[in-house]
């Protein structure tokens, strides 16, 4: 028991820190890291050159996430300094101006949209923005953004999370007697399943944070009255999610059935079909001053709308050429690898990135410089200089968060390879779990995702940390192994609304950075009550 105590501590000491002290999240992690270097260094006894070894090799893998985040806020500076963002910004007004139907379309389904596209944290770091583009207060456009980012995620990048998590499972499953794709058909099946169902909550939950938290008066009223439109946003949604997802499979379950549901519930907003009759607004004292940004036109026509959404065309259609692997684009760019072999002497550890293939550079930077050359009628005379220099601060601000935070999780990732005899430190924690609720493990299951999620920022590392336990424990208790590994891929979707790293990351696109304690406090009960109702869908249709 000492052991898991030891193991689960700079978990415990982040999320203390961030959430009941109010710290940055780059203090939290900082400290974390060091006391997991100490713990494995005394207690687990790890070479410290293998210590230093997976340290560097996390902080590598942070790059992934920070040119994700630097092309998402560079975006965001361009279309600021050159007009852009008011203009859409007014547009949305047209569709609707209710913050609450807003957060709907914009981080629920577009969001959907860009997580079915390229997944990697890019649909919260590009939504937000949006919303604070709207008036809404950084904080709640984080909120509703990350809470937003559930349902479509383990169809992500075309469907990256569950085939690399299939292909993880492939022996496992090859020696039941089972085909891989017999398998594959199975869990996306359940998962579409348990998500979608349980998911029809997800426009509500989004509603009820930005109201209960944000709102004046008649909180309780000014949610009900959404329910119908929020029901009419979900099944637009996840009726062609779990059609696809069933009949298709894992590629095009998020990015076809998030068209389908924005096109639809546009077009409702626009008629005010099921929309509550008046309009909501944030208390005066949380609303976000637009002064900052450039002044635009309050109406803009129909080709001025068309020309500032340019760019995101640009953005959804470069996503879907790059990652649909039959225009050929995507084995070009992956092609361009950076390999390192046996980092530090770590016989072993090695370091692949494709630096093109991320979307960072490909589409958001290229998309960045483009709308900066074609706009520069409209840029002051160092809108350039301004744009570059705005971006780095930002980013530099995220980078200890994020580097230590990665790094220490590849650190106990690792720590099974010691001198001690002891087995690694997530095992510990997940190997208590597992002994302690027995053959209540399915209710364990979806909240061992959240966790991998968590503390990754992954739903794909979640499984590749958790989904063998979860198939093998399955198989001794005599579960479906299909019904277990969806709802490990459920929790792992769901943990992304709390999960340290992007946390970390949608702030930092928002001007929200140190207040990432507060975020996470708001998003934890829509979390759980997610995976509660994915539960209850478990134990109805199994």
């Amino acid at each position: 028991m000492l052991y898991v105590v030891l193991s689960a501590l700079p978990f415990l000491t982040a999320l203390a820190l961030m959430v009941g002290f109010r710290f940055s999240s780059a203090k939290a992690l900082i400290l974390s890291l060091i006391m997991t270097v100490f713990l494995v260094l005394t207690v687990w006894q790890m070479d410290f050159q293998s210590v230093v070894g997976y340290f560097v090799y996390g902080a590598l893998k942070s790059l992934d996430l920070l040119l994700i985040i630097g092309g998402a806020i560079l975006l965001l500076n361009t279309l600021r300094q050159t007009g852009i963002m008011v203009v859409i910004s007014n547009g949305f007004r047209q569709i609707s101006p209710d913050p609450r139907i807003q957060a709907i379309i914009i981080a629920y389904l577009f969001g959907a949209f860009v997580e079915g596209a390229a997944g990697y944290g890019t649909p919260a770091a590009l939504a937000a923005p949006l919303l604070v583009g709207l008036g809404f207060p950084p904080v709640a456009a984080c909120a509703v953004a990350l809470i937003s980012n559930s349902t479509p995620v383990p169809f992500a990048a075309v469907g990256t999370p569950t085939l690399t998590n299939m292909a993880n499972l492939s022996t496992s499953v090859q020696a039941s007697g089972s085909t891989v794709e017999a398998f594959t058909a199975a869990v996306t099946h359940k998962t579409c399943l348990y998500l979608g169902l349980a998911g029809l909550v997800v426009p509500l939950l989004l509603v009820a944070v930005l109201v209960l938290t944000f709102g004046k008066s008649n909180k309780l009223f000014r949610i009900v009255e959404t329910i119908p439109f929020c029901l009419l946003s979900a099944l637009t949604f996840v009726v062609p999610y779990y059609l696809l997802g069933t009949f298709l499979g894992p590629e095009f379950a998020s990015i076809i059935g998030s068209v389908v549901g924005l096109v639809l519930t546009i077009l409702a907003a626009q008629k005010r079909f099921l929309t509550p009759k008046m309009v909501w607004h944030f208390r005066y004292n949380v609303r976000r001053q637009l002064d900052d940004l450039p002044t635009g036109l309050d109406t803009p026509t129909a080709l001025e709308m068309m020309k500032a959404w340019l760019p995101y065309l640009v953005i959804a259609l470069l996503l879907l050429m790059t990652r649909i692997p039959a225009f050929g684009l995507k084995a070009l760019l992956n092609s361009f690898n950076i390999h390192l072999e046996h980092i530090l002497g770590v016989e072993g550890l090695n370091f692949d990135f494709a630096l093109i293939y991320n979307p960072g550079l490909v589409p958001f930077m290229l998309v960045s410089l483009g709308t900066m050359f074609f706009k520069r009628k409209h840029l002051p005379a160092n809108g350039v200089a301004i744009i570059f220099r705005d971006t780095g601060k930002q980013l530099f601000k995220i980078a200890l968060a994020l580097v230590s935070g990665v790094a220490m999780v590849q650190i106990m990732i690792h720590s099974g390879v010691n001198h001690s005899g002891l087995e690694g430190m997530l095992t510990q924690i997940s190997t208590f779990i597992v002994n302690a609720v027995g053959d209540s493990f399915p209710v364990i299951s979806p909240l061992l995702g959240v966790l991998g999620a968590f503390v990754s920022g992954s739903c794909t590392v979640s499984g590749v940390l958790f989904a063998p336990l979860q198939y093998q424990t399955a198989e001794l208790l005599g579960l479906s192994t299909a019904s277990i590994i969806a709802l490990q891929m459920a929790g792992g979707a769901v943990g992304n609304m709390i999960c340290i790293n992007n946390v970390v990351a949608v702030a930092s696109t928002t001007n929200a950075v140190g207040q990432e304690g507060q975020i996470i406090r708001m998003n934890l009960l829509p979390c759980l009550v997610y995976v509660g109702l994915i539960l209850g869908v478990y134990f109805l249709l199994g």
